[in-house]
């Protein structure tokens, strides 16, 4: 608003320094407003203001109430002012604004129009303004609503044949507009009035204050508003008929600039009603589903995305982007035969140069040196790719660059560069020419001696190149082969493992199968019942092997499934714990804590349910004795749901703790299983965004902690 005030003051030539004061009227009490405006008033009086402009019904009452002796003497504009005391302004000549009347028959028609017959909630809290408020929009919907109090004793059913979607949801549709009112002033009215959605409903708010702020982002149907503030400011609220933000401001201006030229406040109609135009905020009507085909033409939009408000240049660009990249083809082609012609004429000179560039294209980070009377000298190129200053380099200085470790190495060889060599030399070692860490530089090198006034002279030329891409790449092919390595030897102790595995339930299954089938063996009812139900029990586990087997190779190809839905998490412990408290070793209590308050969360239920139940399994190999214990918790911050299991069995050594999650690890040999539950535990808890948590002390026990991200749903 600042910004667009002084833009329009600059336009009508007016320089004009400004100065905002914001009251705070949604926290501090009407008496301590008036005594921070009064001490304010005092503090820029003393610069002579030439003009006071106020937004708002409470700004402009704050003004008048504070009894500030340079209210009577200096002009006051006021805008958005919603209900101006009329006969308290005729008091003071020297102030002139603008009545932005709220309308609140236009916007129930409005609402009318977007989503049908309904019912409108309004919230009052009883204040003197309310009363204003109710009294004024009961006068001008008068024909057109029925007023129906739904939170009263005496309430009375709304009658409603027909149903209609909104945003997904099936809801009743009243046969004419009702008007409802809330006391603000009850929490439960609120939760009720703005929670409660069977019937086709749209909150509108009436006024601007701490309690209706934040209403329209909790309601849980759409929200419209008859005042501009409530709109555009992630208050939740899809739109309404009223005055612009930058309607108002332009006015004000207009008539600040007009003062402030000398013409007399007295010339002006004290009050002046503003014009109105439907205002929509382009994200809330995305969220409650409102199509854009409903809204009455001219509407004006806030939030709006660039590529949407904008979408018509976009075409235009894309089209003048268009022809010009054929006008550039086109020129290109025209181009193109003529340095055709051109490259015939200069072909053969480039012939001579190929070999020599094709080697250093292919070489990469090459330069030369040469080396003389204990001197290093690199080309100009070497400096630069160093980012070092331009100088040569001494024999010791080049000595100190190389690895600690290597420098032996160039001491042997430091007497043949002075002394001379018999053939091409080629030395590999690590150097730090520019303190910024070591590389592998490959040094080629051959001597040139030349004999002048009978004294032999000994000079070294060559080039150096950069190989530590060459260093890198060996060492991850050294790393590709370890892990390599390392996986065929983890797959060979998982076929072992899986081999044992199967072949214990496969041979339980063929040996009592073919006793009951023997014709030979008479067997009791009892013991014949006994051997079906040890087939099925190691069916059952040959099932669950085969299972973990394909979960883990779907997670690894991508392919495995999730089915998201709206979850209880109280309701899935409760699964958990009758599923698995009957199937407790003697001696091992189960144990379950959850909060009273159940947390809803959208996950899969059954894949949730897949990894408490390998924790619970895990627990139940290793416990003995005592207890294990599910449990899920809020987190401190309320950001994260905490699922836990917790048992008193033999525990986990510490150096064992990291193994446990990785894939084919038994850390006992002896116990049943693959060594791929808590791998798959950990890849499904990662889709879900999550982490899993080990905590374990060798002989107390263990526990596995799931954290999954927590954002407040409910199951409707």
């Amino acid at each position: 608003m600042k910004k667009i005030l002084a833009k329009q003051l600059q336009e009508k030539d007016i320089q004009a320094e400004i100065y905002s004061y914001y009251l705070d009227c949604e926290q501090n009490l009407e008496k301590k407003q008036k005594i921070n405006l009064f001490e304010k008033l005092n503090e820029l009086c003393s610069w002579e203001p030439d003009i006071i402009l106020t937004f708002d019904d409470q700004a402009l009452n704050i003004l008048l109430t504070c009894d500030h002796p340079c209210i009577t003497t200096i002009p006051v504009v006021f805008t958005g002012v919603n209900y101006p005391n009329t006969s308290f302004l005729q008091k003071y000549p020297n102030i002139t604004g603008f009545h932005d009347k709220p309308d609140y028959k236009t916007n129930i028609k409005l609402i009318e129009q977007l989503i049908g017959k309904c019912i409108v909630v309004r919230v009052t809290d009883g204040e003197y303004i309310d009363q204003m408020i109710l009294e004024d929009m009961n006068e001008q919907i008068k024909d057109i609503c029925k007023m129906n109090d739904l939170y009263s004793p005496d309430r009375i059913r709304i009658s409603g044949k027909n149903g209609i979607s909104l945003n997904g949801e099936k809801k009743i549709e009243p046969d004419i507009m009702y008007v409802s009112t809330i006391n603000g002033k009850s929490t439960r009215s609120l939760i009720k009035g703005l929670g409660e959605n069977y019937y086709n409903k749209a909150y509108l708010a009436t006024k601007r204050d701490y309690l209706t702020l934040s209403l329209g982002r909790f309601s849980s149907f759409p929200g419209f508003s008859v005042i501009y503030e409530m709109i555009g400011s992630n208050n939740g609220v899809a739109g309404g008929f009223v005055t612009p933000l930058e309607g108002l401001t332009i006015l004000a201006a207009n008539r600040i600039a007009d003062i402030l030229k000398g013409v007399p406040t007295s010339n002006f109609s004290q009050i002046t009603e503003t014009s109105k135009a439907y205002v929509f905020d382009y994200k809330v009507l995305e969220q409650w589903g409102i199509s854009r085909s409903k809204l009455p033409a001219g509407s004006l939009f806030v939030n709006m995305p660039f590529y949407i408000q904008y979408k018509i240049y976009f075409i235009f660009l894309l089209i003048l982007v268009g022809i010009s990249l054929i006008i550039i083809i086109t020129y290109q082609r025209i181009l193109y035969k003529r340095e055709n012609i051109r490259k015939k004429e200069i072909q053969e000179n480039l012939r001579q140069e190929k070999e020599f560039l094709s080697f250093a294209l292919e070489s990469g980070n090459i330069f030369t040196f040469r080396y003389k009377n204990g001197t290093f000298l690199f080309d100009k190129e070497f400096y630069h790719y160093l980012n070092i200053p331009e100088e040569p380099i001494s024999a010791d200085r080049f000595q100190k660059a190389i690895h600690p470790s290597e420098q032996a190495d160039f001491l042997l060889n430091r007497y043949k560069l002075d002394h001379g060599f018999a053939s091409r030399q080629i030395t590999k070692r690590r150097y730090n020419f520019n303190q910024k860490g070591y590389l592998w530089w490959e040094f080629r090198y051959a001597q040139n001696i030349n004999i002048s006034n009978g004294e032999t002279e000994i000079e070294v030329n060559g080039l150096c190149l950069n190989i530590q891409h060459t260093k890198d790449t060996e060492d991850e092919l050294i790393n590709a082969r370890r892990k390599a390595e390392e996986s065929d030897q983890m797959k060979s102790v998982f076929l072992a493992n899986m081999s044992h595995e199967i072949r214990t339930p496969l041979n339980a299954i063929v040996g009592f199968s073919q006793l009951i089938a023997s014709e030979d063996m008479e067997l009791e009812e009892e013991e014949r019942l006994e051997f079906i139900g040890l087939i099925n029990k190691n069916s059952d586990q040959l099932l669950k092997l085969i299972n973990d087997i394909l979960d883990l190779s779907r997670i690894e190809s991508g392919h495995i499934s999730f089915a998201y839905e709206m979850c209880n998490m109280n309701e899935l412990m409760d699964d958990v714990y009758n599923t698995h408290r009957l199937l407790m070793p003697q001696g091992v209590e189960l144990r379950k804590k959850v909060p009273e308050t159940p947390a809803i969360i959208n996950t899969d239920r059954i894949r949730l349910t897949q990894v408490l139940t390998n924790f619970i399994n895990n627990a139940t190999k290793f416990t003995t004795q005592g207890y294990i214990e599910i449990k899920y918790e809020y987190s401190s911050d309320n950001r994260f749901i905490l699922l836990s299991v917790r048992d008193t069995g033999k525990g986990i050594p510490t150096d064992k703790i990291q193994q446990v999650f990785e894939r084919f690890q038994k850390l006992d040999e002896f116990a049943k299983g693959t060594g791929l539950g808590l791998a798959i535990s950990q890849s499904i808890i990662k889709t879900f965004k999550g982490t899993i948590q080990l905590e374990s002390e060798e002989g107390k026990g263990s526990k596995f902690t799931v954290s999954l991200p927590y954002e407040p749903a409910s199951l409707s």
